[in-house]
């Protein structure tokens, strides 16, 4: 109970800071808007049926969410149109290369492949993702984080790369808090693991269906313009951590799902840096062979876990000074 009670207030914490960030935002941008009634008929002409329509449909919150999306879209590196793609393959275009050699013949076929109509985003997360991959790997194999594999907190980075990451937060906690509160009414109805795994999905999609209708009441955009798949790929996240809870006490599901969320976050601010992004299409060859020269090395490491290393630092400590005190005797 303690654990769902920390999840809540935790949740009501971003939530919060959200809803008010929103507010402070909106605040600064009503500027004129905030004169009275008699005001805006002094100083506004008499406007047109069409002029109406226009102001009546910019002021209506669909309208206004319609314009978020189109916004985000714009940056948001995971749409496949956009800006953002026209940004991409215009920066190619910037930038030439020679004539086809052993080093640019990846590059060569990128940029025939854009010209065709492929998006240059699709290029750059798939060159990324392997990325992403190795540093997942370093993390655990060298410093010890844990967290649910692989996979799941790559794909979850590339979700917070497409939801923002404070709203991607927001439904992270979401989805663990629902997950909990499904389970521990799901648990005295002693059903078989597929059931009861189909009924923390439908728990958790309730919760995230109720968030959801909620902040369209407060006209919160971050989530009001939020895709379904970034939301189903955190939903994934919900037989992981159940999983671990079998296995492990709700302490340390807990702390491997935060070391997960922490891990994607790193993540998808790697994959989100503009900079980065130009590099992986400048450079395909030079990062892929730089991804695998990097595994092997990862792979090559076989001493202790820089958390290990903290972990039994006073026992190592101790083995020191029992070995210098045994050398010491045996001279």
């Amino acid at each position: 109970m303690k654990q769902i009670l920390s999840y809540f207030i935790v949740f009501l914490l971003l939530f919060t800071v959200g809803f008010f960030g929103h507010n402070l935002v909106q605040a600064q941008q009503v500027g004129p808007q905030n004169l009275n009634e008699d005001e805006v008929i002094e100083l506004e002409p008499v406007a047109t049926d069409s002029t109406d329509a226009t102001i009546s449909a910019e002021a209506s919150p669909a309208a206004q969410v319609e314009q978020k999306i189109i916004e985000k879209r714009a940056e948001d590196i995971t749409e496949t149109g956009g800006e953002k793609k026209g940004k991409l393959a215009t920066f190619l275009d910037e930038n030439p290369i020679g004539p086809l050699s052993w080093h640019n013949f990846l590059q060569h076929s990128i940029r025939g492949a854009v010209q065709k109509g492929l998006s240059a985003s699709i290029i750059v997360l798939l060159i990324l993702f392997p990325l992403v991959a190795s540093i997942i790997a370093a993390s655990r194999h060298i410093i010890g984080l844990r967290g649910f594999g692989i996979y799941i907190p790559a794909v979850l980075s590339v979700a917070f790369v497409s939801t923002e990451i404070v709203t991607g937060i927001i439904v992270f906690v979401a989805v663990l808090l629902g997950a909990t509160l499904t389970r521990s009414i799901v648990q005295r109805f002693r059903l078989p693991y597929l059931p009861r795994t189909a009924m923390l999905i439908w728990g958790v999609s309730v919760f995230i269906l109720a968030l959801l209708i909620f902040s369209s009441k407060l006209t919160l955009f971050q989530l009001l313009t939020i895709n379904i798949f970034p939301i189903l790929i955190i939903i994934i996240l919900t037989e992981n951590f159940m999983n671990s809870q079998l296995f492990n006490s709700q302490r340390e599901a807990l702390r491997t799902a935060l070391e997960t969320l922490f891990i994607a976050i790193i993540c998808s601010l790697i994959i989100n840096q503009e900079a980065v992004q130009k590099f992986v299409l400048l450079w395909p060859e030079l990062v892929l062979f730089g991804i695998a020269v990097g595994n092997i090395i990862i792979g090559r490491y076989t001493g202790l876990r820089l958390t290990e290393l903290t972990r039994f630092s006073t026992v190592l400590g101790q083995n020191n000074i029992d070995t210098s005190s045994q050398d010491d005797q045996a001279e």
